[in-house]
Order: structure tokens, then C-alpha cells, then sequence
């Protein structure tokens, strides 16, 4: 863990502590709002010139100079593709690592690096891994280096423009547009993100010829990421302390590189449940397709939906006359059906909750205003009351047979529009790639895998089920009775986990939940009366 920190330590002094420091010295000379424009590309313009070498000193990168670790067929395809569109050779790195993944970084075109891990040449076919370089090479020729730098600074200029137009009352008009305005620019430069991952999907599809090749090699990743880091949370639990510190560097290291990877575990982590072939993936996909929700959750992913990416290649392998090896499911619009309803319950108790709070921070200026001085408590009553009722559908419904094949099928169903679901099988692992103490499990019965969510609400509750108890589940037959839901991957929440010894494990979290609002509801009646 040494490297790791020293290397945390790095990054945080330097585009953290040095840019809050910087900032603070700026604010307190009265430096003008243009210095502290001026500061920020300054600081963007460090990062750009350091990132690779950061990025080449954490992450242990043998680097293949000689042309003798890379596959013969692979160099002489970097080769062929370089050639053929007027790119500089890009100097290839291998990582050791059972985790199938890919990333490019550097400068500039001139001075690109590509690197693959040994895990993905493992687990994918010449055709697959030739098109996942296809795909970095993408990001060469496009320069995305440049492109995604200059975006990251947008959102960096905004900020200053609203830190240092805030303070005075003929320029703030100008800062609160400038903050809600960092805000947007956060997530137009996640859909950036996704956009030059689309354009690199585009290119490798056709430097190669064979889209088909890449949507393979996605679903194959998905699935290898998640198995590779399982592997990885097996052998934290039984070997030597030597042995355990070089596993955990190695898991940091994952997770670096699903940050920077041809894909993340976040993005197409529900593929991990189709098997190392794909099989059972379409069914999977079809809910990133037509739920709006999976829309909602990507606004907040570097990398689009891997059902998403799949759809595009397959509509080019089919503009090419072209087969594809995981055709998606007919009818793939949007079903937005209670969606509004849902998202309106699941926003309302923030909504509320945080309106009040700013009507209470800002009670004497209200009150200066003539507006009541009721609004606040009436707005934690209306929180009190949009909680319950959120956690009420939630948790609807009853426990219901269920088979893990049939549920993947529901693509109706969402965060907060769960089955109510009871389920049998076998607990083959933790849910939670790479974690030593982990509460979340995976449950196979025997039409598939699902990942099951130990969600409690009590302090450390949580803690102490992952400490003493979940390990012991592994490999036993259980019943489980809870709430199928589906986010970015599907999962069922627990409720109720009886083990083979008829030993019952309940969660309470919506108890809590209940509870908690009723209070909050109680609380705010009670201002009310006072107020008027």
C-alpha cells in the first residue's frame, strides 16, 4: 500500500491542496476575478503536463520496447492501423493483472502509450483484443488527451468565476449563474466522456471491419472485470500478510484502471451476471435499453451503458451485412410508464428537505421580505410526508416465488419500483469485487446469478453482518426474501435471509425509514404550531 499513498499523497497536495491554497491567498489580496481565471488554466495546464507521468509510476507498467510481449498478431495489426492513417507507432505497456482491461494516455498523438493488461489478452480472441486497440488508437487519432483536458477545465473556470464574484452584491447575479452553470458543465463533460468512447466504438468498428468484434470483447470484459476482481477478494482470505499486501496493491490498481479502461465495472457490471460466454446477456441488456432510469443513472458514468455501446455496433455489423453475436431484443423504446411518478417521489424528500433548509439559513431575509415564516416548518411537514410515502413503494408488495431468469425479464422495474420476490438458491461469493470485509453476496439458483444487497440503516449494523457473518453464507442453500430492484445492476435487497441451519437474518431499513419519517413529519407540525 505504500505506492498507493505516496501516490494519493501526490495528487491530493497537488490539484487539491496547492489549488485551495493558491486560492485562498488570491481571495485574501483581492486578486481579480481574471487572476483567478488565469490561476486555473495554470493549474490545468500542470495536470496535463504531469498526468502520464503519474499515471506511469503508480500503475507498474512493463513496457514492450523489444515487440516480444504483445501477441505478433496484435503488434503487426498497431502496425498495419498506424501505417495506414499516418499515426506514430504508440509505445506499448503491459500491466500483470487477471483483470481484462485497456487504457491509452500521453501528450499528444506523437508521444501515446497503449496499454493492455495480461487479462485481457487471456480472455479475448486476436479479432476481440486487435479491436479493443482499434478502440485506443481512437482516442489517439481523435486526441482526446486535448479534448478531455480542455473540458475539465470548463467546470474549473465557472467555479472561479462564482468563488470570487460571490462576495460582492453587484456581482452576485453573476455568481449564482456561474455556479448552476458549473454544475451543468460537470455533467456536459460526462457526456463528453461518452461521446469520445461512441467515436473510439466507431473507429475500431471500422479500422477492423468486424464490429461485431469489439461488442464481443465488451461483454467479455464486463464479465472478466468482476470475475477477475472476485478471484482477487477469494485470495485476500486465505494467505500470508506478504501476500495479502501485494493482492491489495494489485486490487488499487483495478481499480485505477476501471477509471481509465475501455470499460468500468459501474457501466456494464449487470453483464457479469450473463457468464463468461454472454449467454443470457441480451435479456440483461433489454432493461438498459427501455428504462428511462438507466438513462438517469449513466448522467453520471465516464462511460456509456455497455448495452448502449453494444446497440451501436450492431447497428453498424448490420449496415455491413454483417452477423452479430449478441442480437438484442426486439422492441427497444423507452417504456416510460410510472417513471414520473417514481421520479417524483424519489426526489421530493430532498427537494423538500433541502427547500427548508435554505428557507431557515435565510429566515431573517424572508421575514424582511413579508413572506410567512411558516414555509420552512411546512416544508419539513411536506418532507415528513413525500418520505413515507417514498419508502412505502419502495417497499410494497408480497413476497412473491421467484426465479432469477424470470426477473431479468422485468424490465418495468426499477430503484423505486421493486418485486417483492422470494428466492432460493446457493451463495457463491461476495457481491463487492475486491473487498476483504464485504456485506453484499451473490446468489445463484439454477437459472442464474444475482447480486443480493444487505442494506440496514442501523449504525455499523452493516459493518458487523459483513465482520461475522456474511463469510459464513458463502457456499450455503438460502432463502431470501426481499425487493428485486434494479440500478445500474440488478440486485435483490435483502429482507430476510434464512441459511441452511433455519438461522433468520433480518434487515430493518425500512423500518428505520418509517420511523425516521414519522419523526421528521412530528418535528415539523410541532414548528409549525410554534411559528404560527
Amino acid at each position: 500500500m505504500k505506492l498507493y499513498f505516496r501516490s494519493l499523497l501526490l495528487v491530493l497536495a497537488l490539484y487539491g491542496l496547492v489549488f485551495a491554497v493558491g486560492d485562498a491567498y488570491l481571495a485574501r489580496r483581492g486578486a481579480p476575478v481574471w487572476v483567478a481565471l488565469a490561476f486555473a488554466v495554470v493549474m490545468i495546464g500542470v495536470q496535463y503536463w504531469l498526468g502520464p507521468y503519474l499515471i506511469g509510476w503508480f500503475l507498474k507498467i512493463r513496457w514492450d520496447d523489444q515487440g516480444t510481449e504483445l501477441p505478433a498478431r496484435n503488434r503487426e495489426f498497431l502496425m498495419k492501423v498506424c501505417g495506414d492513417r499516418g499515426l506514430k507507432m504508440p509505445r506499448i505497456g503491459i500491466i500483470e493483472s487477471a483483470t481484462p482491461n485497456a487504457f491509452t494516455y500521453g501528450h499528444m498523438p506523437s508521444d501515446a502509450k497503449v496499454v493492455v493488461t495480461t487479462g485481457l489478452l487471456k480472455i479475448l480472441t486476436p479479432a476481440e483484443s486487435n479491436a479493443v486497440l482499434a478502440h485506443e488508437l481512437g482516442h489517439v487519432e481523435h486526441y482526446d488527451f486535448i479534448v478531455m483536458t480542455l473540458a475539465a477545465l470548463a467546470p474549473l473556470l465557472l467555479y472561479q468565476l462564482y468563488a470570487f464574484t460571490r462576495s460582492s452584491d453587484k456581482t452576485r447575479p453573476i455568481a449564482a449563474g456561474a455556479y448552476i452553470a458549473y454544475w451543468v458543465s460537470e455533467y456536459i463533460m460526462l457526456m463528453l466522456s461518452r461521446t469520445r468512447e461512441y467515436f473510439a466504438d466507431l473507429y475500431a468498428a471500422r479500422v477492423t471491419g468486424t464490429p461485431d468484434a469489439l461488442a464481443s470483447a465488451l461483454v467479455k470484459i464486463a464479465y472478466g472485470i468482476f470475475q477477475a476482481d472476485g478471484e482477487l477478494a477469494r485470495a485476500l482470505e486465505d494467505c500470508t500478510d506478504g501476500e495479502k499486501a501485494r493482492l491489495r496493491r494489485e486490487r488499487v490498481r483495478v481499480g485505477s484502471l476501471a477509471l481509465m479502461g475501455i470499460s468500468n465495472l459501474s457501466a456494464g457490471q449487470s453483464l457479469a451476471l450473463s457468464g463468461a460466454d454472454g449467454t443470457g446477456a441480451a435479456a440483461i441488456m433489454r432493461w438498459d435499453l427501455v428504462n428511462p432510469w438507466a438513462r438517469l443513472y449513466e448522467l453520471n458514468s465516464t462511460h456509456p451503458l455497455t448495452a448502449l455501446r453494444i446497440q451501436a455496433l450492431n447497428r453498424e455489423s448490420e449496415a455491413r451485412h454483417q452477423p452479430v453475436s449478441h442480437p438484442l431484443p426486439e422492441g427497444r423504446q423507452i417504456h416510460w410508464g410510472t417513471f414520473p411518478l417514481e421520479a417524483l417521489l424519489w426526489a421530493a424528500p430532498w427537494v423538500c428537505g433541502g427547500a427548508a433548509l435554505i428557507l431557515w439559513l435565510l429566515r431573517h431575509t424572508i421575514s424582511a421580505m413579508g413572506l410567512s415564516p411558516s414555509l420552512a416548518p411546512a416544508l419539513v411537514v411536506l418532507t415528513g410526508v413525500t418520505w413515507i410515502l417514498s419508502t412505502w413503494l419502495r417497499y410494497y408488495g408480497r413476497f412473491q416465488p421467484a426465479t432469477i431468469a424470470k426477473l431479468m425479464e422485468d424490465v418495468e422495474v426499477s430503484e423505486m419500483r421493486p418485486r417483492a420476490v422470494r428466492l432460493e438458491g446457493t451463495i457463491v461469493g461476495f457481491g463487492v469485487p475486491g473487498a476483504y470485509f464485504c456485506a453484499d453476496l451473490v446468489l445463484r439458483d439454477s437459472t442464474g446469478m444475482l447480486f443480493v444487497l444487505y442494506k440496514q440503516a442501523i449504525p455499523l449494523a452493516r459493518l458487523m453482518f459483513a465482520v461475522t457473518a456474511a463469510a459464513n453464507y458463502i457456499g450455503q442453500k438460502v432463502v431470501i426474501e426481499g425487493w428485486f430492484r434494479r440500478g445500474l445492476r440488478p440486485y435483490v435487497e435483502m429482507g430476510y435471509l434464512t441459511g441452511e441451519d433455519g438461522d433468520l437474518h433480518v434487515t430493518s431499513t425500512r423500518f428505520v425509514h418509517y420511523g425516521a419519517a414519522l419523526l421528521v413529519m412530528i418535528g415539523g407540525l410541532l414548528w409549525l404550531a410554534v411559528a404560527r
